[in-house]
């Protein structure tokens, strides 16, 4: 195990030595347990990895922190498929309790506690296959009790709790542009960048491998990782979740599976089933919505406009930024 890569990151981001230690320990454990199969942190596969998330699941103190040592350790070690899969595990998290919050901000809380009795999160270290089901239950106790524009507008929040910090940097871009138009474009130069210094370093970009191809097929597109203004109304479409792979698949099926970021329902793409109301891409639509109502500093209306979840080949929405 590489000790100080670890430790020097987990300093670096302010962490209690006890949670380093902690960090650490996890890291050891899984080593042991890989050696002890002839294998190692370097050469373990995804799939001895996911057998030993299946025997840390069945073992009383498994805790998030566990998942979230073991996916930076990985990533700064530049085991990129590892990561990966720690991501597809990590996805998720706190978004249907950011869920619960609004709806119970919206109905209140007993008609929140009534409209979710009976459903059951699936456990902390659940493959994606495993939420769908979940998903499409969720939905129908949602669309069952509630209008469908309070339904959206539950869904549509900053369910991945991003802090506002992270687009501070976006927001002085705004204050010094001379216009939202100025603004956008500068902030599409900027994502494009960035994109191209991964593709350069072939370091991970959140879950994404980049390509040559990607850095190319963002730029020529100001809605990807960015908008295009008409009037009141910002259009921004969402980058594959695996772009590499989205532009090389032929297969329509594959191609929206290839693009869909969720956690909860990407399998069902590719499964065919369950099916999962299309109104669950409103929580995409809050989370690409957050970063301009940070940048405008005021609450923001989304509309979705396409969908991989509906039979769409990319997710597009509208974002309405009038000040009324």
């Amino acid at each position: 195990m590489n000790e100080a890569v670890l430790t020097g990151h987990y300093q670096k981001r302010g962490f209690s030595q006890e949670v380093t230690l902690q960090a650490i320990k996890f890291v050891y454990a899984l080593e042991t347990h890989l050696q002890a199969a002839g294998s190692s942190l370097e050469t373990a596969s995804v799939n001895e990895i996911r057998a030993y998330i299946r025997l840390l699941m069945k073992q009383e103190g498994f805790s998030l922190e566990h998942l979230l040592a073991l996916a930076r350790y990985f990533y700064l070690t530049g085991r990129n498929e590892i990561y990966i899969y720690f991501t597809s595990l990590l996805g998720g998290e706190g978004v249907v309790e950011s869920i619960s919050e609004r709806l119970a901000e919206s109905v209140g809380a007993s008609e929140a506690e009534r409209v979710l009795e009976g459903l059951e999160h699936p456990p902390l270290g659940s493959e994606p296959a495993d939420f769908p089901a979940f998903t499409q239950s969720l939905m129908e106790h949602l669309e069952a009790s509630l209008p469908e524009e309070t339904v959206q507008c539950v869904l549509a929040g900053n369910n991945h709790g991003i802090p506002a910090a992270a687009f501070e940097e976006a927001k002085a871009l705004y204050a010094a542009s001379a216009s939202m138009d100025e603004f956008l474009l500068a902030y599409h130069e900027k994502q494009v960048a960035e994109l191209q210094h991964h593709c350069d370093t072939n370091t991970v970009w959140y879950e994404q491998s980049i390509t040559q191809e990607v850095v190319d097929f963002v730029a020529a597109n100001q809605e990807i990782q960015s908008a295009v203004r008409e009037g009141d109304v910002l259009y921004t479409t969402k980058i594959p979740y695996d772009p590499a792979q989205y532009l090389a698949e032929t297969d329509p099926v594959k191609k929206r599976y290839c693009a869909c970021h969720c956690p909860f329902v990407r399998e069902a793409i590719l499964a065919g089933s369950p099916a999962v109301s299309e109104n669950w891409c409103y929580c995409s639509g809050g989370f690409v919505k957050y970063p301009y109502e940070v940048i405008l500093g005021r609450p923001l209306r989304v509309k979705m406009l396409q969908s991989v979840l509906r039979g769409d080949p990319v997710c597009r929405f509208a974002i309405d930024i009038a000040e009324a």
